[in-house]
C-alpha cells in the first residue's frame, strides 16, 4: 500500500513537471518566432539574435531543470513548491526578455515575471534551509518573527501587484513606460533585494545547526560563482574605465546560479555525487580566480608599463606570461583552499576530525578496545551519541556488538540503537535468558551491505531484493519509510573482506547524505587495519586458550579413573568447557555394532534425541565438522557429509570425532554448538588431537580395567582354590575317617566280632567308600562340565516322564526318610531339552531338597506354563537361604558357612553344574527364599516349551566359556 501511495505521489509530481516543460516549450517557440521573424538580413543582427536567444535558452533551461528536479525529489515540499514558482517566473522573464523590443506585451510579461520572481525568492528564503520563524531551541513558532516576516512578505507582494497593475495600465495606454514608473520599478527592486540580503543574513544567523549553515553557504557560493565574472570582468572595469569584457560573455555564468541553488537544497539527499560536485565547484572557483589574477596582472601591466609595452612589445608579453604562469599554481591552490574553507566548511571539519591524533597503543589491542576507539571517533566526527560497532566473528558467522553493553546509563544510546536495529531487522531481543547483541550474517541487509561500494542508508539496506531502484534513486535519497530511523551503515573492510559494521544513529534533524558517506568511509578505512589486527590477536588468543583448556586434563593419571565412564565423563566435560558448548561421549558396543550414549554435558543442544545409534558404516569412522549457515538449516552438500547412523538431521553445528585406532573402535566424541559455528583449520586440528589423546586414555583405561579385572579374577581363583582345598579336605576327611575307623576295628577285632557286627562294619565302610566316590565324582563332573555341555542335543522331552525316572532313583531315600513328594505336573507338558542333563538337574535339585530339609517333611515338585516357557519349581521346608547368599550358591565350591560343620556332606558343585547345564539347554535357574527357618527354599528353572505333537530338528548348542 505504501509503495502504491508513493507511486501516486511521484506520478503527480511528474505530471506537474511535464506541464511546466510544456509551458516552457511554448514560450520558447513564441520567443523564437518573434526574434527570427523580425530580424533583418544583416549578418551581425542574425548573430546577435542567435546569441541573445542562446543566452536566454541556456538560463531558462537551467532554471527549468533545477526547478523540475527539486520539485520531484526534494523532501521539504514547501521549499520545492516555492522554488518551482521562482524558477517558472525566471524562465518566463528570461525567455520573454529577448522579444521586448518587438512586442510590448512580452516586455510586460517579462517585467511581471521579474517582480513575481523577487516575491517568490523572498518567500523561498523564509523557509530555506529551515523556517526562520521557528525557534531553533524549542522547535515552536516565534510569533514576533512570524508577524514581521508576514508583514514584509505582504508589503512586497501588495507593492508588486500594484507595480504590475501600473505596468499593465502603462503598456495598455502608452507605447513607453513613464519615467516615474521606471524609477519606481528600480526602487522596488532595490528595496526587495535589500530585504533579500537581510533574509539571507537572518537565515544564516538563525541557522544554529551545522548542516543548515552549510546549505546557506552553498547558496551564497552559487550567487558569488554566477555573479563574480559579470561583476569583476564587466561592471567594475566599466566603472573604473578599464578594459572590460562583453557582458554577454561574462553573464553566461549566471546559469550556474540555479545549479548551485538546486545543489544547496538537495545537499543532504545526494549520496555519491557529492564528492564530484565539490570538485567541480572548486575547479570553477579556481578557473574564475585564476582568470581574475591574470586579468589583474594584465591590467596592472597596461597601467604601469604602458610606455615600455609600446617599445618592447615582445618582452612585455613574455613578462606578463611568465608572471601569470608563476602565480597560476598559487592562485589555483588558494582558490581551492578558500572554496573549502568558506563554502564547504563541514568537509574541512571532517578532515580535521580525521586528522586528530588517536590514542593507539603500541601493543595489540583487544577487539573491545579497538571498537571503543572507532566509536569515540565516530561520536566526535558526526556529533551523534548513537554509534554501534559490530565486528565479524568468524567462528559463529555473526557480527557481534563491541564493546559489550553495560547496565549503566552511559550505554543507553547504544542500547536504544541496537533494539531499534533488531526491531527493523525483525530479530528477537532475547534468546532464552540472554540478550541479543549480534547481527546474523545471513540477513539480506548485511548481504547487500557487503557488496555495496559505499555506505548505505538503512532504508537502502532493507530494500526488498525484487525492488530495483531507478537510475537516480541510486544517487539521490527519496522519502524514507523509516523516517527518523533512516541511519547510516558503513562497512569496515580489510583485505577485501567486510570485518565490521559502523552504525551511525540519529543526530538531531540532520539526515545522512552528501559528505557523510565519504567521511564515514574514510573513518572506517582509517581504523580498519587496527581492528583487523585486534581480530587476528583475538583469534590467536582463542586458539591458545582452546589448546590450554583441552590439554589441561593430560596431567591427570590414568589411575584416577575407576571406570571407562569416568574417563569419558572427564574428557567430555573438558571439551564442553574449552569450547563453551555441549559435549557427548558415545561408546561403541562391538557385539551389537551400535553406539550408546555414555555422557552428555555442557550448555548446548543434543545431537539427537536418541540414546543409541545403530547402523554404523565404515565411513562414519572419519572426522566430520558440520556448520550451519543459519539456525536450523543444513544445505544439500552438508547433508551428504553427515554420518549415516544419525536417525534425524541435526539442528545445530557439531564436530564428529571418532575414537578409533586401526580396527579397534572405542566410540565417538561429539561437540555441539548452540549458535552458528564455523570451524577454523587450527580448531579442527586441535579437536582431532584432543580426540586422539582421549582415545589413548580410554584404551589405557580399558587395559588398566582389564588388568585389574584379571587380577581380581586371579584373586578369586586363588580364593576358590583355597576354598576348594578346605572344602575337599573337610568333606573327604569325614567319609575317609569312617572307612579307616571301621577297617581298623575289623583288623583288630575281626576274630572276636560276630558275623552280624562284622557285616555291619563292612557295610558302613562300604557306604563311606561310596560317599567318598560320590564326592570325587562331583569334583570330576565339575571339571568336565564344559565338555559335557558341548554334546547337549535338544529335542522334545516329556517332563512328567523325566521326573518319574528321577523319583525312581530316589525311591529308597524317600521311603527311608518317610518323605512325600507332591507332584503338580501335567502329562502334556513337553520341554526342549536333553534327557540326561535334564535328569541330572532334577536329581541334583531333589537331592539338595532332601539333604537340607528335615526327615518326614514333604517336597513339592510343580511345573507351570508361562508364555513360551515351562517353569519347574522344587519347594522344600528346610532352613532356607539368606538373600545375601543366594547368588553365590551357583558358583563353584560355594557352601553356606552354617553347612560347613553340619552332618550334610557336599562339595558345593551341584548348583554350579545345574546352572551350566540349563544355560546349555537355553534355560536358567534361580532361587527364592526368605532365609527364615521352616519356610524353606524354592529352586526354580525354566526351559523352552514344545507343543506335544511338535517335532524339532536336533541341534547342538555350545555354551560360551
Amino acid at each position: 500500500m505504501l509503495q502504491v501511495y508513493r507511486m501516486l505521489i511521484k506520478s503527480q509530481r511528474l505530471l506537474v513537471g511535464l506541464l511546466v516543460i510544456t509551458f516552457f516549450l511554448f514560450l520558447l517557440l513564441l520567443n523564437g518566432n518573434y526574434i527570427f521573424t523580425t530580424t533583418g538580413q544583416n549578418e551581425g543582427e542574425v548573430v546577435a539574435a542567435w546569441a541573445s536567444f542562446g543566452f536566454s535558452f541556456l538560463l531558462s533551461i537551467s532554471f527549468l531543470a533545477v526547478g523540475a528536479f527539486v520539485w520531484v525529489y526534494a523532501h521539504n515540499r514547501q521549499i520545492a513548491l516555492r522554488l518551482l514558482c521562482l524558477c517558472i517566473a525566471l524562465i518566463v522573464a528570461f525567455t520573454a526578455r529577448n522579444s521586448i523590443a518587438v512586442n510590448k506585451w512580452l516586455a510586460f510579461i517579462s517585467d511581471t515575471s521579474s517582480i513575481l520572481a523577487v516575491i517568490f525568492l523572498s518567500a523561498f528564503l523564509m523557509v530555506f534551509p529551515k523556517s526562520i520563524t521557528v525557534n531553533q531551541h524549542t522547535n515552536t513558532p516565534d510569533w514576533l518573527l512570524v508577524w514581521i516576516y508576514r508583514c514584509y512578505l505582504s508589503i512586497i507582494s501588495i507593492t508588486g501587484l500594484v507595480m504590475i497593475g501600473a505596468l499593465f495600465v502603462s503598456y495598455l495606454f502608452s507605447e513607453q513606460v513613464a519615467g516615474w514608473l521606471s524609477f519606481s520599478d528600480l526602487l522596488y527592486f532595490l528595496v526587495t533585494l535589500t530585504g533579500i540580503l537581510l533574509l539571507i543574513v537572518c537565515s544564516y544567523r538563525y541557522s544554529t545547526l551545522r548542516w543548515e549553515r552549510q546549505q546557506m553557504s552553498l547558496f551564497m557560493a552559487g550567487v558569488i560563482l554566477s555573479a563574480a565574472p559579470l561583476l569583476f570582468f564587466t561592471v567594475i572595469p566599466q566603472i573604473l574605465h578599464l578594459p572590460a569584457f562583453d557582458g554577454r560573455m561574462t553573464a553566461a555564468t549566471l546559469c550556474l546560479f540555479p545549479l548551485a541553488l538546486g545543489y544547496s537544497i538537495l545537499r543532504y539527499q545526494i549520496l555519491v555525487f557529492d564528492t564530484y560536485v565539490r570538485k567541480t565547484v572548486s575547479a570553477l572557483f579556481g578557473v574564475i580566480f585564476l582568470a581574475f589574477v591574470v586579468y589583474i596582472i594584465v591590467a596592472l601591466g597596461n597601467i604601469c608599463l604602458a610606455d615600455y609595452a609600446v617599445r618592447h612589445r615582445n618582452i612585455y608579453a613574455l613578462l606578463i606570461v611568465g608572471v601569470a604562469t608563476g602565480l597560476s599554481p598559487i592562485a589555483w591552490w588558494l582558490a581551492k583552499v578558500l572554496t573549502e574553507k568558506v563554502f564547504f566548511r563541514e568537509v574541512t571539519q571532517y578532515r580535521r576530525f580525521l586528522k586528530e591524533p588517536t590514542i593507539i597503543a603500541d601493543e595489540t589491542l583487544e577487539i573491545a578496545d579497538a571498537a571503543s576507539l572507532i566509536t569515540s571517533a565516530a561520536i566526535y566526527t558526526f556529533d551523534t551519541a548513537q554509534v554501534c560497532v559490530f565486528v565479524f566473528d568468524e567462528s559463529s558467522g555473526q557480527y557481534r556488538l563491541y564493546p559489550e553493553l553495560t547496565d549503566g546509563a552511559g550505554d543507553e544510546s547504544r542500547r536504544s540503537l541496537l533494539h531499534s536495529l533488531l526491531r527493523i531487522f525483525q530479530l528477537p531481543l532475547t534468546t532464552g535468558e540472554t540478550n541479543v547483541d549480534y547481527l546474523d550474517n545471513f540477513l539480506p541487509a548485511i548481504q547487500r551491505l557487503r557488496t555495496a561500494r559505499r555506505p548505505l542508508l538503512l532504508s537502502e539496506a532493507i530494500r526488498p531484493s525484487k525492488h530495483k531502484p531507478m537510475s537516480l534513486e541510486r544517487f539521490l535519497t527519496s522519502k524514507s519509510p523509516l523516517g527518523d530511523e533512516d541511519w547510516l551503515l558503513a562497512p569496515i573492510r580489510a583485505q577485501g573482506k567486510m570485518i565490521g559494521i559502523l552504525v551511525l544513529g540519529k543526530r538531531g534533524d540532520q539526515p545522512y547524505a552528501g559528505p557523510d558517506l565519504e567521511f564515514a568511509q574514510a573513518l572506517t578505512a582509517r581504523f580498519s587495519m587496527m581492528l583487523e589486527m585486534a581480530r587476528l590477536y583475538a583469534r590467536a588468543t582463542q586458539h591458545t586458550d582452546l589448546l590450554n583448556n583441552l590439554y589441561s586434563i593430560s596431567t591427570m593419571p590414568n589411575s584416577a579413573f575407576n571406570t571407562l565412564e569416568d574417563a569419558a565423563n572427564a574428557y567430555a566435560t573438558v571439551a564442553a568447557t574449552a569450547t563453551s558448548s555441549a559435549a557427548e561421549m558415545w561408546l561403541y558396543d562391538e557385539q551389537e555394532h551400535a553406539l550408546n550414549l555414555a555422557v552428555a554435558t555442557g550448555h548446548g543442544p543434543r545431537l539427537t534425541t536418541c540414546s543409541r545409534l545403530i547402523g554404523m558404516q565404515e565411513s562414519d569412522w572419519t572426522s566430520r565438522f558440520v556448520h550451519t549457515q543459519m539456525p536450523g538449516s543444513i544445505d544439500d552438500e552438508t547433508k551428504s557429509a553427515l554420518p549415516t547412523c544419525l536417525p534425524e538431521l541435526p539442528s545445530c553445528p557439531f564436530a564428529w570425532l571418532p575414537l578409533r585406532k586401526k580396527e579397534r573402535s572405542i566410540g565417538v566424541l561429539v561437540v555441539t554448538y548452540a549458535r552458528p559455528h564455523y570451524f577454523f583449520k587450527e580448531e579442527m586440528r586441535a579437536l582431532e588431537m584432543f580426540a586422539s589423546q582421549c582415545l589413548a586414555v580410554l584404551e589405557n583405561v580399558q587395559m588398566t580395567l582389564a588388568l585389574r579385572a584379571a587380577y581380581e579374577r586371579q584373586k578369586e581363583l586363588d580364593q576358590l582354590k583355597d576354598q576348594f582345598i578346605m572344602t575337599a579336605s573337610h568333606e573327604l576327611r569325614t567319609p575317609l575317617t569312617t572307612v579307616l575307623g571301621y577297617i581298623e576295628l575289623l583288623g583288630q577285632y575281626h576274630e572276636r566280632l560276630e558275623v552280624e557286627s562284622r557285616t555291619e562294619f563292612i557295610d558302613k565302610a562300604r557306604r563311606g567308600c561310596d560317599e567318598l566316590s560320590l564326592l570325587v565324582s562331583n569334583i570330576m563332573d565339575a571339571s568336565r562340565v564344559n565338555m559335557d555341555v558341548a554334546a547337549v542335543r535338544l529335542r522334545p522331552i516329556q517332563l512328567s516322564q523325566a521326573v518319574s525316572h528321577v523319583l525312581e532313583i530316589l525311591e529308597a531315600t524317600l521311603t527311608g526318610e518317610q518323605r512325600t513328594v507332591q507332584l503338580e505336573i501335567a502329562d502334556d507338558l513337553y520341554v526342549k531339552a536333553d534327557d540326561v542333563p535334564l535328569r541330572q538337574v532334577l536329581l541334583n535339585l531333589m537331592s539338595n531338597a532332601l539333604k537340607y530339609s528335615p526327615s518326614g517333611s514333604s517336597i513339592i515338585l510343580s511345573a507351570i506354563q508361562e508364555q513360551e516357557q515351562v517353569i519347574i519349581a522344587i519347594k522344600d521346608h528346610g532352613f532356607g537361604v539368606p538373600p545375601s547368599e543366594q547368588q553365590r550358591l551357583f558358583e563353584r565350591f560355594v557352601r553356606l558357612e552354617r553347612d560347613m560343620n553340619s552332618p550334610v556332606r557336599g562339595a558345593g558343585l551341584g548348583l554350579f553344574i545345574c546352572r551350566r547345564l540349563l544355560e546349555a539347554m537355553g534355560g536358567q535357574v534361580w532361587l527364592e527364599s526368605s532365609g527364615q527357618p521352616g519356610e524353606g527354599s524354592n529352586f526354580s528353572f525354566a526351559l523352552p516349551m514344545v507343543p506335544k505333537q511338535h517335532s524339532i530338528e536336533v541341534e547342538a548348542v555350545k555354551l560360551p566359556v
